[in-house]
């Protein structure tokens, strides 16, 4: 079998923003060949929109996108979360390539995409993603450790009581972390899209964990406020 359709060991969700129809559906068709849950968009805007819905695991972007440049929607998931990227151009300069490093994308390959290219960037991926979900279920940084198996949260080895939302909603930002999560993106996975718009609920199940999980609950180093954004998990 050629290496540059072997299936790759685990399925990810792969995001493809292409406004080439020819390239766009030869990087899905190349992805889905390896194995990966695929969605493509057409234009910068579209693939912005697609990023937040359905937090891919794997980005593919062409920096010659309408509406939202490429390199802005980089900028954007990089400000947000470590997706990893890659980058497709018809051509690259020297400051491209800076620029890929320096906004850690993880490949920036020339069209036309070689198949074989874009494989070894998938498995690369792949392995990092199954080194890191070997311990996906355990968390534990400076004295704060919690078991998502065993709903278990302990603070410097003492366990910590918390009620079935709290705790819903401690994992949910856990599993997130370094995503800058907003009131409503934690109202629908934690209570359901109903809650839509109560600010006020997130706000008060954040101070009741602050108050159980954080050594100083006015200067959290776990749950952080992002001004105007909402909340990351930095533990």
């Amino acid at each position: 079998m050629n290496e540059g359709n072997a299936a790759i060991d685990a399925k990810l969700r792969a995001l493809v923003v292409e406004s080439d129809p020819v390239q766009r559906s030869l990087l899905s068709q190349a992805l889905t060949d390896l194995g990966c849950d695929t969605t493509s968009c057409d234009s910068g805007l579209a693939g912005k929109t697609a990023f937040f819905e359905r937090e891919p695991d794997v980005l593919v972007v062409d920096l010659h996108l309408e509406d939202l440049p490429g390199w802005e929607l980089i900028e954007l998931v990089r400000d947000v979360a470590a997706t990893p990227i890659i980058i497709c151009a018809a051509k690259s300069s020297v400051d491209d390539l800076h620029r890929a490093v320096d906004l850690r994308a993880d490949g920036f390959l020339e069209k036309p995409v070689s198949r074989n290219d874009l494989a070894e960037r998938v498995r690369a991926i792949t392995k990092r993603m199954q080194a890191r979900n070997a311990s996906r279920w355990l968390y534990q940084s400076n004295g704060f450790k919690v078991d998502l198996r065993s709903c278990e949260v302990l603070v410097d080895g003492e366990e910590v009581e918390l009620t079935g939302t709290e705790f819903r909603l401690l994992k949910y930002l856990v599993e997130h972390r370094g995503w800058v999560l907003s009131h409503d993106q934690i109202l629908s996975q934690v209570w359901g899209p109903e809650y839509q718009g109560e600010k006020d609920r997130v706000k008060l199940y954040v101070w009741y964990l602050r108050r159980k999980i954080e050594h100083d609950p006015c200067d959290p180093k776990l749950i952080v406020t992002k001004r105007g954004l909402g909340y990351t998990f930095a533990g």
